[in-house]
């Protein structure tokens, strides 16, 4: 096989899909580029939504995308494709050479020294192969299972949005003209169920509960998963407004979710660079409670933010973002 031409059902993808990204690197180079680096992505996704024990919807896909960026001098430009013919390679390679040459100029372009470059050893138990070892019969079971349990649950769960269950594998090969060539897999599969709950007077509240993993072996049952949600639901019922008031506020931890979009929305580098963050300017000073401290870490064994190496070939790290209440860091490329 060509190294610019991809057969996914091919038993040797891993090696092609490194081959693809370094000939892609190797062609820029030769096209005149002062840098480059290429990501190659490929994956498969399962998911089904059970409604009412009756399968509403099932969808099983596959899917590829390549992408390269190119430098001349402090000029870039980026291009991406899901075409690996050699045509769609040569198209998309030709473009983004093109680009680079017209595009401004950036005097913090570039990609990493190579003394930078490398990626964090051992297994990181990011990948396990069991969230595609179910036929698809015990996958849509998975969903009906947990849906069933909420139903089941308390005579007041008289309807439901579904049950589901969703399994995914990814591969991921990054390549660039220092030399560096690295690629990771990984692999999470979830169950969900939605009740509706209702009262005898016909008020109605909903609510959801979920288990989420990298392998079949740590995902809940789906019947704990359908009875917690209905726990959830049935303690909606009788809700009421409240005066306004100074009150003591309990969070319920999915809104922790919420909170970290914002902080990280803030120490954003981009957004701080732009000035566009509402933390720009602010390293160093106290901006939470002493009992908030924020750290990034993507060093975490089967962390879901876990990677070997970030988006630039840099070994994944530890990061404190907020100590103490104290802002300590803005995250950031080279």
């Amino acid at each position: 096989m060509p190294p610019t031409e991809l057969d996914t059902r091919n038993p040797k993808l891993e090696t092609d899909l490194k081959e693809i990204a370094q000939d892609i690197v190797a062609r820029a180079m030769a096209g005149g580029a002062t840098a480059a680096e290429c990501v190659v992505r490929e994956g498969d996704e399962f998911s089904t939504l059970v409604r009412l024990g009756q399968v509403e919807t099932l969808k099983e896909s596959g899917s590829k995308a390549i992408g390269v960026r190119v430098f001349f001098g402090q000029r870039a430009a980026s291009t991406y494709s899901s075409d690996f013919s050699r045509e769609g390679l040569d198209r998309m390679l030709k473009s983004a050479l093109e680009l680079a040459k017209i595009t401004s100029e950036d005097p913090f372009s570039g990609i990493p020294d190579a003394s930078q470059l490398g990626q964090l050893p051992g297994d990181l138990d990011l990948y396990h192969e069991d969230v595609y070892s179910l036929p698809g019969s015990e996958r849509i079971d998975y969903a009906r299972r947990a849906e069933k349990a909420a139903l089941d649950f308390d005579s007041r769960i008289k309807n439901s949005e579904g049950g589901s269950f969703d399994a995914a594998t990814g591969h991921k090969v990054l390549a660039n003209s220092h030399g560096f060539v690295g690629e990771f897999r990984r692999s999470y599969c979830s169950v969900a169920a939605v009740p509706i709950a209702r009262t005898e007077a016909g008020a109605m509240q909903r609510d959801y509960w979920f288990s989420v993993a990298r392998t079949l072996k740590k995902l809940d049952a789906p019947e704990n998963v359908g009875k917690i949600a209905a726990e959830r639901a049935l303690r909606r019922l009788g809700a009421r407004k409240v005066k306004t008031a100074h009150v003591p506020i309990v969070l319920d931890p999915l809104v922790a979710t919420s909170i970290l979009e914002h902080i990280f929305e803030g120490i954003n580098g981009d957004s701080v660079y732009r000035g566009a963050s509402f933390l720009a300017g602010k390293l160093g000073e106290k901006i939470a409670g002493s009992n908030v401290t924020v750290i990034d870490d993507g060093t975490m064994a089967g962390g879901f933010g876990t990677s070997p190496f970030d988006g630039e070939g840099i070994p994944t790290r530890r990061t404190v973002v907020i100590e103490n209440g104290v802002l300590k860091s803005y995250l950031l490329n080279t």
